[in-house]
């Protein structure tokens, strides 16, 4: 914003610092608000020459310890912020001026019947809108490169962003509230952080550029087609809990996405197997997923050749076993076609040689525990051995995850392993798992809900809990004759 000055000073350093001072002098006649975050500094406001000079300082600043996964560093270590606008209002209603007296999203006599042809039979809002924030996201491609005029806080005009169909994340997030507004919306483009958390300070800390739909209950919608092309949500939830502020001609103040909840990300394997005498386990799994769980296992079909898709397939099971046979493959509906219906593929297989053999004894993993699309579990490159965090973490995203496997023995085999009835719950996360033999049937069952993607420290002991449960339940099972 023209006439206004924002820093964000970093108090940390990665060597032994004696003293750090900080000092900055601005007109008598300019308001200027402060806030230092995560720690404590001394500060001080004094006239020179006229103007008003502030100072801070801070003595024997040791390097900042970082811990596996934490929070971006700018969320955890002690930074000063500063900022003369006086509320995120100004901002708000700068940012919708500079794009609207540009002509950002001027209409296009083209787009225009792209998006006639993309909205017709569509009933309601929401149809309209999910079909136009898809298209958006699917075709226009991601480049990061500036491209000549209206660069920063402008987002290019439709013409330019139609035509090349690929730009930045404001490239994209342009051209649908373009669509949005030929189709008969309000629409309006809207600054966020992905990576760190906008702090309270209305200073300029944005990185990424997305859009807000008004529906027609009055409230604001946030779209952003940069992080979900082909991916069945319309604002991606690995960024929830994350703060954005409209550009909207009323202004308006600071707006945090919401969590979004462990089952709109499910994750579940339904495995029915048989463990043949001699080591030959032989069955059938079936994996459903919805939201970001989805997109993680469609990225294939959906990204990649349809020759590739055997190999794919057939690589999770070889993660499993390298002596591992994938015999078919139903892929359920068309999987290219992700706004039909939450991913469903079902595998048939045999692995020799899948248990370990003693005399009358067999020793095995569960298969639902054993490496299957372990790029959707997340939280298993948490490491959960630390006891203790002073910051917060981060996880890709909010997850259900169920595991339910039935496994037929050879006749006359026992599990030695005890039968297990667990349970944790809690404020980030919960577990319940099963375990036990009815006849000649081992029935397994997990399933852990993570409820965040960012949590305080204090979410730790919890979340370690249930998530420590949930892999134990991968040990070895061991069944004797």
């Amino acid at each position: 914003m023209r006439g206004q000055f924002y820093d964000i000073v970093p108090f940390w350093s990665s060597h032994p610092t004696v003293r750090k001072v900080y000092k900055v002098v601005v007109p008598m006649e300019k308001e200027m608000q402060f806030q230092f975050y995560q720690g404590e500094c001394a500060s001080s406001m004094r006239y020179e020459d006229g103007r008003k000079a502030y100072t801070f300082a801070m003595n024997d600043m040791m390097p900042f310890g970082r811990e596996p996964n934490m929070v971006d560093l700018f969320d955890a270590a002690p930074k000063l912020m500063m900022s003369s606008t006086p509320q995120w209002q100004d901002k708000s209603l700068w940012f919708n001026k500079v794009n609207e007296d540009y002509g950002s999203f001027a209409p296009l006599p083209e787009a225009q019947k792209k998006v006639d042809e993309l909205i017709k039979g569509k009933k309601t809002e929401m149809e309209k809108i999910a079909v136009l924030t898809h298209w958006v996201a699917d075709n226009i491609r991601y480049a990061g490169i500036s491209m000549g005029k209206g660069e920063g806080y402008t987002l290019h005009n439709t013409k330019m962003n139609y035509t090349d169909r690929c730009g930045v994340c404001k490239d994209i997030a342009g051209t649908l509230i373009s669509f949005l507004r030929m189709a008969g919306f309000e629409a309006y483009p809207a600054m966020t952080m992905a990576g760190s958390r906008v702090e309270s300070i209305p200073a300029d800390h944005f990185n990424h550029c997305v859009a807000v739909v008004k529906l027609s209950n009055g409230t604001y919608m946030p779209l952003d087609p940069t992080w979900v092309p082909f991916c069945r949500e319309l604002w991606s939830s690995a960024e929830q809990q994350q703060n954005y502020l409209p550009g909207v001609p009323e202004g308006s103040d600071l707006c945090l996405t919401p969590v979004s909840a462990p089952e709109n990300h499910y994750f579940r394997i339904k495995a029915d197997n048989r463990l043949d005498a001699d080591g030959t386990l032989r069955g059938t799994f079936t994996v459903t997923a919805e939201g970001q769980s989805d997109s993680n296992i469609r990225r294939i079909f959906t990204t990649g050749f349809q020759s590739e898709w055997k190999n794919t397939m057939e690589r999770q099971l070889l993660a499993v076993s390298p002596k591992a046979r994938l015999l078919s493959v139903d892929y359920g509906r068309n999987p290219k076609d992700y706004q039909s219906a939450p991913i469903k593929i079902t595998f048939r297989y045999e692995i020799p040689d899948y248990a370990l053999k003693g005399k009358d004894m067999l020793c095995f993993h569960p298969m639902v525990m054993n490496n299957l699309y372990n790029q959707v579990r997340s939280y298993l490159r948490i490491d959960t051995g630390v006891k203790e965090r002073k910051y917060g973490f981060k996880d890709a995203c909010s997850r259900l995850v169920e595991l339910d496997e039935t496994i037929q023995l050879p006749a006359g085999y026992k599990m030695e392993n005890s039968d297990r009835n667990d349970n944790v719950e809690g404020c980030s996360a919960d577990f319940e798992g099963s375990l036990a033999q009815k006849g000649n049937k081992i029935f397994l069952y997990n399933k852990l809900a993570l409820k965040k993607r960012v949590y305080e420290a204090s979410d730790w002991d919890n979340y370690r809990d249930a998530v420590n449960a949930h892999k134990t339940y991968g040990d070895y099972l061991v069944i004797k004759k």
